[in-house]
């Protein structure tokens, strides 16, 4: 609906238009010279503010000339101010939009004179009020419940409430200016905690919310909130404000029936209005005392302040931590700087030479504020999705709990039928005696599987291996070791090596032997043939087979040659031997000697294990004419000496092997 309330009236306003933007707007108002405090006795002139080209123009004569760009830039009176700034901010409350315009500047500068009126903007306290003086609030208030009555004679069905809370940050402690209950006479107002709801608001324990129904009510408690507020006389302001009030209007708009079309919408917004305590330098103020203190906490408050906004402003360019809970005042405005709000600032500043460094520090803030982008969204209450949405949803539910029963009921009956056919087949004395044979070999399966598991041991690899199940030489022998590791089982590769012998006995001629042996994976089949080889992560877990094949020595000593074999044992499972024939008069002896082992399981310790570099010794052993052939003790499992022969097993755990289970083929 149209709301003539709210169009421009100014010249100003009219040239500006609405403005759409996600950032912070930043207006700046350089208030008129005053020969009183607040200038130093209405000293030179040396900041102007130019509305048409919206800049601050700002030159001592002695530095360099400064120009700032702004949003607004006002140097008249309080009409241009509320029409380009409090009719906007209506417009959007009214849209379901959360508004905020904060006040800033030093002390003197006008903040509170712009908000409230009089007294203030260097003026005696005993001017009188005029509707030109008027601040932006109280015009603001009588503008909203104007704009109200016409929205409810247009529309029967909207109901709208306001209730109104009114706050102060002073000495770092936030207190109620309109409390429920009076405070006791000379007692100090309670200290207030801020907390954060479950919905992300930043809210004030304890802190009393007035409804208020109409323009008269509301301004008398702003009235009586002002007069609770901190104030006291300095050097600069006859009115100085000692502490930060924020004053806040919670707008809720409600329709007694749901409208199918979506065009009338619950909807609530939050106008907040901020007078901060004006920046103070004690030199000019001439505070001593509890004043003194009072000025060291509103300037913190207002360092912190300007930190945050400096966050605020480099957010996306680097990353930093945002100081919101560094001082009160940050955590209460937190939702007006990056959140949901469309916020404005006021920057008020002196144009005496006599303030020149603290208009400078103003106007900097100001342009910092510039560079903040929100997420301002439209809150919209959840009523309606709302009682038709809700019915609709309940009766899709129904539908699947229908649904869900009759499922449950199909299942029902086809369980009872289930039943009588068990009942049936029991009665069947064949089938009984069937399922007791079957019940019997599961059992008997069971104990074999148990049996089998007992039998393997599981050990872990000591310090050091031990040194049984070695030969040892003598006279009339000869004792070549080698060992080998066996990574390429690992690694699904076949290992062909012609392995130097050592000469254990340190005979003559002995220095030469080697062994020809082959290494090399098979499939469960026992076929060297694998189609796809399995990388080493998908081992684990699983069964890996191979073939220990010994081909043939070469360099034995011819002294030693009457009886030549070849027999090998695993590190950590020595007292398991594999033996080969033996041959007589070779000092080349052909062996072709094959066995198969199977690890079912293989393990990380395992497979560490086989990456060692002695996983299997080798000895090549010949025996002189005068010598006699060592006898091995007989392995505690059989060994075939048939090449290539293949017999399943299920062989004993190496005494320190790795934890795994493993198989042997003959």
């Amino acid at each position: 609906m149209d709301l003539p309330q709210l169009e421009p009236s100014t010249d100003m306003g009219r040239s500006m238009g609405r403005l759409t933007t996600d950032r912070v707007l930043v207006a700046v108002r350089v208030r008129p010279m005053s020969a009183g405090k607040a200038d130093g006795g209405a000293q030179q002139r040396v900041v102007v503010g130019d509305s048409d080209l919206k800049l601050v123009i700002a030159d001592d004569k002695k530095t360099r000339k400064k120009e700032f760009p702004y949003d607004y830039v006002f140097s008249q009176g309080q009409d241009e101010i509320y029409d380009c700034i409090g009719k906007q901010m209506l417009k959007e409350a009214f849209d379901g939009f959360n508004v905020c315009l904060f006040a800033y500047g030093q002390t003197g500068s006008g903040k509170t004179y712009t908000l409230q009126g009089l007294p203030g903007a260097g003026l005696p306290k005993d001017t009188p009020p005029t509707t030109e003086n008027e601040g932006l609030t109280p015009r603001l208030c009588r503008d909203l419940f104007s704009i109200i009555q016409l929205k409810l004679d247009a529309d029967p069905s909207l109901q709208i409430r306001v209730t109104l809370s009114l706050t102060e940050v002073y000495n770092e402690k936030v207190r109620d200016l309109l409390p429920a209950t009076k405070n006791p006479k000379g007692q100090e107002p309670p200290s207030l905690d801020v907390y954060e709801t479950p919905e992300k608001r930043i809210e004030v324990k304890g802190l009393a919310k007035h409804t208020v129904i109409g323009y008269e009510r509301l301004i008398t408690l702003i009235q009586q909130g002002n007069s609770n507020r901190e104030v006291a006389e300095t050097k600069m302001n006859e009115c100085s404000s000692r502490s930060h009030q924020i004053l806040q209007l919670h707008v809720v708009q409600q329709y007694d029936k749901v409208d199918s079309s979506q065009e009338k919408r619950d909807c609530e917004s939050y106008i907040t209005l901020v007078d901060l305590a004006g920046s103070e330098r004690q030199s000019k103020t001439g505070t001593s005392g509890e004043q003194f203190r009072e000025s060291t906490h509103i300037n913190q408050s207002l360092l912190m302040l300007g930190r945050a906004l400096n966050s605020f402003s480099r957010e996306g360019k680097q990353k930093e931590r945002v100081p919101l809970r560094d001082s009160k005042l940050t955590r209460l405005l937190s939702e007006s700087f990056g959140g949901n709000s469309k916020t404005w600032m006021l920057a008020a500043v002196s144009p005496s030479v006599y303030n020149w460094t603290e208009t400078l520090s103003t106007l900097n803030y100001a342009s910092s504020a510039k560079n903040i982008t929100n997420h301002a969204k439209q809150n919209r209450l959840a009523r309606a999705l709302e009682l038709h949405e809700l019915k609709e949803t309940n009766k899709g539910l129904q539908a699947a709990l229908d649904r869900e029963l009759a499922k449950h009921k199909t299942m029902e009956q086809e369980i009872a039928r289930l039943e009588r056919e068990k009942e049936s087949l029991l009665a069947n004395q064949t089938v009984k005696k069937e399922v007791e044979k079957m019940q019997t070999e599961a059992m008997n399966l069971k104990s074999a599987r148990q049996r089998k598991l007992d039998e393997s041991t599981i050990m872990t690899p000591p310090t050091a291996a031990p040194s049984y199940g070695l030969t040892t030489p003598s006279e009339g022998m000869f004792v070549g070791r080698a060992k080998i590791s066996l990574k390429n089982i690992i690694e699904q590769t076949s290992n062909y090596h012609t392995l130097p012998l050592s000469n254990e006995g340190k005979v003559a001629d002995g220095y030469n032997a080697t062994l020809v042996v082959n290494i090399y994976p098979v499939d469960h089949q026992g076929s060297a043939d694998i189609e796809k080889k399995v990388a080493e992560k998908d081992l684990l877990g699983q069964r890996v087979d191979f073939v220990v094949h010994v081909i043939c020595a070469k360099g034995v000593p011819r002294a030693f040659n009457e009886l030549v074999y070849c027999q090998y044992l695993y590190k950590w499972a020595e007292k398991d031997k594999y033996k080969t024939l033996e041959v007589a008069k070779d000092s080349d002896p052909e062996f072709d000697f094959k066995k198969r082992f199977a690890f079912s399981k293989m393990n990380q310790s395992l497979v560490e294990y086989f990456r060692s570099d002695s996983v299997i010794i080798f000895e090549v052993i010949g025996k002189s004419n005068g010598g006699s052939i060592p006898q091995v003790s007989k392995p505690s499992l059989s060994s075939s000496t048939t090449s290539s022969s293949s017999s399943s097993w299920s062989a004993r755990q190496p005494r320190h092997a790795p934890t795994a289970r493993r198989r042997r083929h003959d």
